[in-house]
């Protein structure tokens, strides 16, 4: 009986990891007969909080306890692939840490969204950078930090992206920094408390 359950829960699994690829096809689909600015950018977005949660949810379907760091991997992966062909570098340095089921989907969007703004914003015109991303456990908790070498404050325009992150973050109990200045690119820093989740 215990197998017949675990068979029907990977059922279960690989059909939501369906949804989800089909939720980036269609999108993708409307994306090419979009010419509205505004609707173009709404799609874009929801296509990225698709494929955070598609790739989060990979990780969540292999045999084990997911680790996040390696979560970061397949995001640098995805996100190499968005910006092939632009002379912009992706490097990803992830502590092991075992999050809580309530921060994965929460974090993961967090990390996608960032990674997204910089390719998107931060480098205008083929300019040549970088994007650092750390994840590491910290006092009580974990610590995230997205940090750019773009054109800086003259990227950060607020909008539904940066609002989103935040109020994710507070939802999680969580702080978030921002440190920018003209072409001194962008840093995004995050801590998220574990010690609160771990305790429901």
């Amino acid at each position: 009986m215990a197998a017949t359950a675990e068979d029907r829960l990977v059922a279960l699994q690989r059909r939501v990891l369906g949804g989800y690829q089909l939720l980036q096809t269609l999108v993708g689909i409307r994306l090419r007969s979009v010419t509205d600015p505004e609707s173009v950018r709404h799609l874009s977005w929801l296509s990225d909080v698709t494929a955070a949660m598609e790739l989060i949810g990979r990780r969540m379907t292999a045999e084990g306890p997911l680790d996040f760091a390696g979560y970061l991997d397949d995001v640098a992966a995805f996100w190499g692939r968005a910006c092939e062909g632009r002379p912009v570098r992706i490097d990803v340095r992830g502590q092991t840490t075992l999050l809580p089921d309530s921060h994965l989907f929460p974090l993961a969007i967090i990390t996608h969204e960032l990674i997204s703004n910089a390719c998107r914003h931060a480098f205008p015109d083929n300019r040549r950078g970088s994007i650092a991303v750390a994840f590491s456990r910290a006092v009580g908790g974990v610590s995230l930090v997205v940090r750019d070498s773009g054109i800086g404050a003259e990227a950060l325009t607020p909008g539904e992206g940066l609002l989103m992150v935040q109020g994710l973050v507070d939802h999680l109990g969580g702080s978030m920094n921002i440190e920018t200045a003209p072409e001194a690119g962008v840093g995004v820093r995050i801590r998220l408390p574990l010690e609160t989740a771990a305790a429901h």
